[in-house]
């Protein structure tokens, strides 16, 4: 049965890495639901945090898989209650009038984001939390006509 994993991988920061962890993915044929890659607190490493659905069979497999790539020295698949995930995003929301300014911001607000540039057109509203929090609050501005949304992909840290 297939399930959202999340492998974080460390690496040296050379280049090339990050297309031969691609390359694996690809030829197992399995979809890379987000990336994010960010140099650790040891100088001249990596993280990469990929999210993907798959079986845990296949996981396991890549995950062994990705240890013959030289500059890699650690891999650890988990499952999502096994971490701390958040992600960022930034959603340009439709507010021409100040009834609707108001009305999104309060939203923004009970969603524990902020808002973060105003136009006379549209404001931008940041909101960081765990997928849900974030879908919800996309949910929530649809109505207004959103513009642009931009998310940054997961970040981790293990419970």
């Amino acid at each position: 049965m297939k399930q959202r994993y999340t492998i974080t991988a460390i690496a040296e920061n050379k280049p090339g890495v990050l297309y031969r962890i691609a390359d694996l993915l690809l030829r197992r044929k399995i979809n890379i639901e987000s990336l994010t890659v960010s140099e650790i607190e040891h100088k001249g490493m990596s993280r990469f945090t990929i999210v993907v659905d798959a079986e845990r069979d296949l996981v396991e497999k890549i995950g062994k898989q990705l240890y013959r790539i030289i500059e890699m020295t650690k891999v650890i698949e988990s499952t999502d209650d096994e971490l701390v995930p958040r992600e960022i995003a930034l959603i340009k929301v439709t507010a021409k009038t100040k009834e609707k300014r108001e009305e999104i911001e309060q939203l923004v607000r009970l969603s524990k984001g902020r808002i973060i540039h105003i136009d006379k057109n549209y404001l931008v509203a940041e909101i960081t939390g765990d997928e849900k929090e974030i879908d919800k609050l996309d949910e929530l501005l649809q109505p207004f006509g959103i513009k642009e949304i931009v998310r940054s992909g997961r970040i981790a840290v293990f419970k």
